[in-house]
C-alpha cells in the first residue's frame, strides 16, 4: 500500500510573493502563472516544506475560515493543476 504523495516546488519554477497573491515562472516553458490569495498560501506552505495533503489542509484552515473538507478539495484541485503544468513535483514514499 503506497502512501500519499508529498509535493514540492519544481526546480524549474521560481516564485515571487506579492500582496495577496503570487506569480510563478516556469523556466522551461517561460510561462507565467498568477496565484490568488488561497493558492499563494498553498505555495508558501510548499516552500516551507509542508508538502503533504494533511499539512496543506491544516495550513489553509489556520489561515482562512474554511472547513477541512473544503480546504482539501481546493488543495487537490490546485495540486493537480500545478503538477500538470510542471510547477510542482510529487514524490510517493515506498
Amino acid at each position: 500500500m503506497s502512501s500519499e504523495p508529498t509535493y514540492s516546488p519544481s526546480t524549474d519554477t521560481i516564485a515571487a510573493q506579492l500582496e495577496g497573491e503570487a506569480v510563478l515562472l516556469h523556466l522551461g516553458t517561460k510561462r507565467y502563472f498568477r496565484l490568488n490569495e488561497t493558492a499563494a498560501e498553498v505555495w508558501a506552505a510548499l516552500e516551507a516544506d509542508v508538502g503533504d495533503r494533511r499539512g496543506l489542509t491544516d495550513w489553509l484552515c489556520e489561515r482562512f475560515d474554511v472547513t477541512p473538507e473544503v480546504a482539501g478539495a481546493e488543495i487537490d484541485r490546485l495540486l493537480g493543476e500545478l503538477e500538470a503544468r510542471g510547477l510542482v513535483t510529487a514524490v510517493v514514499a515506498s
